[in-house]
C-alpha cells in the first residue's frame, strides 16, 4: 500500500490507499448494469456498469415517493383525474377510478407496493398543484442534489421514454435517501396493505419484493420492468450497523435477478467489515486565533465516520481538511473552523464539521485596540467630514464672489448703454428737420 501525506492549511490531502482492487470473492452476476453501495458511508464496494446510463422502469418511483414526502403531506387528499387511470393496458395499477378521492399516504403504499403507474400521475398531479412538469422538475432537483447528476427524469412512473434514464450509482444514491426517511422505509418495508375501502373490493396490495422475504435484513426496495429496461431491482439492507444498497439493472429473468441480488449483498456483507477511518476528536492539524488569549487551537474532528474496510485491506477514500488560515477570538466550544471532506477518487462522500479543542477568550490588548481602532475611525471620519465642510463652505464663498461680480458688471454695462442712447436721441432731435 502507498501512503503519502501533503502538508498545509487550508488545503491538506491524506492518501489512505490506493484504488479499491478486486476481491477473490467478487460475486458473478448477470445483469448489465450492477453496484453495490455502503449506505452508511456511500462508499461503491463493487460494480460493473455502474457508472453507465440505464432505464429505471418502475423503480423511478423512489424518487416519486421521496419527492411527494418533501413537498407533500400524509393526510393531503388527492382526486383522481381521467389522466391518472388513463394508462397502456399493460400499465401496473392499483385499479384508481376517476373521480375518487385518496389520501396521499395510501397512493404512496400503492406506488411502493403494487407499482401502481395510476398512483404516480395522481400524486405528481396532486403533489404538484395540479401541474405534474412542475413535479418532475422536483424529481430532477432532487436527485441533482442528493448527488444522481448523470440522470433525467420525466415522468413519475418510470414508463418507458428515451429522455428518462438514470444510472445505478444514481439510482442507489435516490434509494439511500429514499428509504433513511422513515415514512417511507416503512411503506417499502411493508409485504401486504389493506387499503381502506378499497381491498374491500381488490384485495389486499401486496409489495412485489421477493427480497422482503428472502433475505434477512432486507429494509425495502423496488422493482420495475419494461421491455426497453429489462429487469430492474434495488435494494437496502442492513444487519447489525451495516447498511448496503445494492442495483441491479437490464436483468432478463426474474430467478437471475434475486439470484444477483443475494449474491451482491452476500459479497458485501462477506468480504467487507465496518471500521472508523477516523473517530470524534480525532486531531487534523491547528487553526491560528488572531487577537485571542492563545495562539492557536487543535482542530478535531466534529463526528466518528465509518467505512466499509475490505478484510485484511484498506478503505479507498481520502481525506481532505479544509482549514481557514485563522479564526478571530473569541472562539466558542462546539464552533465550527473547518470542515473534513471524505472522498472516493473524484466523488464527495461526506462532509464532517471540524471543531475547536479548546475555547479561546479575547485577549483584553484586543478589546483596548479594538475600541482605539473604533476611536480613530471615527476621528477619521470626523477630519474627513471637516475638510469636507471647509471644501463646501470655499466653494459657496468662491459661487458667491462669482456671482457678485456679474451683477457689477451687468449693471456698469447698462449704464453706458443708457449714456450712449440718450446722446443718440438728442442728435436726432437737433437734426429732424
Amino acid at each position: 500500500m502507498d501512503k503519502k501525506v501533503v502538508t498545509g492549511a487550508a488545503a491538506t490531502l491524506l492518501w489512505l490507499a490506493v484504488a479499491l482492487p478486486a476481491l477473490a470473492g467478487s460475486p458473478v452476476t448477470h445483469a448489465r448494469g450492477v453496484l453495490l453501495l455502503d449506505g452508511v458511508s456511500g462508499q461503491v464496494l463493487y460494480q460493473q456498469n455502474g457508472y453507465v446510463k440505464a432505464y429505471p422502469a418502475s423503480t423511478t418511483k423512489l424518487l416519486t415517493a421521496l419527492v411527494a414526502v418533501e413537498h407533500g403531506k400524509l393526510d393531503q387528499v388527492i382526486e383522481i383525474s381521467g389522466k391518472a387511470v388513463d394508462l397502456p393496458l399493460d400499465s401496473s395499477s392499483c385499479y384508481l377510478e376517476r373521480g375518487e378521492k385518496q389520501k396521499l399516504e395510501y397512493l404512496l403504499y400503492g406506488l411502493l407496493l403494487s407499482s401502481g403507474n395510476d398512483c404516480a400521475q395522481a400524486i405528481a398531479e396532486g403533489v404538484g398543484g395540479g401541474k405534474p412538469d412542475q413535479f418532475v422538475a422536483w424529481m430532477n432537483e432532487t436527485a441533482r442534489r442528493i448527488g444522481a447528476t448523470h440522470s433525467n427524469f420525466t415522468n413519475p412512473h418510470g414508463l418507458h421514454d428515451a429522455g428518462h434514464y438514470t444510472t445505478p450509482l444514481d439510482l442507489a444514491l435516490i434509494a439511500r435517501t429514499a428509504l433513511a426517511n422513515p415514512t417511507l422505509l416503512k411503506i417499502a418495508g411493508t409485504k401486504e396493505f389493506y387499503w381502506p375501502g378499497k381491498s374491500d373490493r381488490n384485495g389486499p396490495y401486496y409489495n412485489h419484493d421477493a427480497m422482503l422475504s428472502r433475505y434477512d435484513g432486507t429494509m425495502g426496495g423496488k422493482t420495475g420492468f419494461t421491455e426497453e429496461a429489462g429487469l430492474t431491482l434495488v435494494v437496502e439492507a442492513k444487519r447489525g450497523n451495516r447498511l448496503l444498497v445494492g442495483v441491479v439493472m437490464g436483468e432478463n429473468l426474474a430467478a437471475t435477478q434475486y439470484n444477483d441480488m443475494i449474491a451482491l449483498l452476500d459479497y458485501g456483507y462477506g468480504e467487507f467489515e465496518q471500521k472508523p477511518l477516523f473517530a470524534k476528536g480525532t486531531p487534523f492539524g491547528t487553526v491560528p486565533v488572531t487577537g485571542g488569549k492563545a495562539p492557536g487551537v487543535s482542530a478535531l474532528a466534529g463526528a466518528d465516520f465509518l467505512v466499509s474496510v475490505p478484510r485484511g485491506g484498506q478503505p479507498a477514500v481520502t481525506i481532505q481538511p479544509k482549514l481557514p488560515p485563522n479564526v478571530a477570538a473569541p472562539v466558542t466550544a462546539g464552533q465550527q473552523v473547518g470542515a473534513l471532506e471524505v472522498r472516493e477518487g473524484d466523488r464527495l462522500l461526506a462532509t464532517v464539521p471540524v471543531l475547536p479543542s479548546q475555547a479561546v477568550l479575547a485577549s483584553p490588548l484586543t478589546g483596548i485596540l479594538h475600541w482605539a481602532g473604533l476611536a480613530l475611525k471615527w476621528l477619521a471620519l470626523a477630519f474627513l467630514g471637516l475638510l469636507v465642510f471647509r471644501a463646501v463652505v470655499r466653494a459657496v464663498r468662491r459661487a458667491l464672489r462669482r456671482r457678485r461680480s456679474r451683477r457689477r458688471a451687468d449693471s456698469f454695462d447698462g449704464r453706458t448703454f443708457s449714456s450712449r442712447n440718450s446722446a443718440t436721441s438728442a442728435y436726432r432731435s437737433r437734426n429732424r428737420y
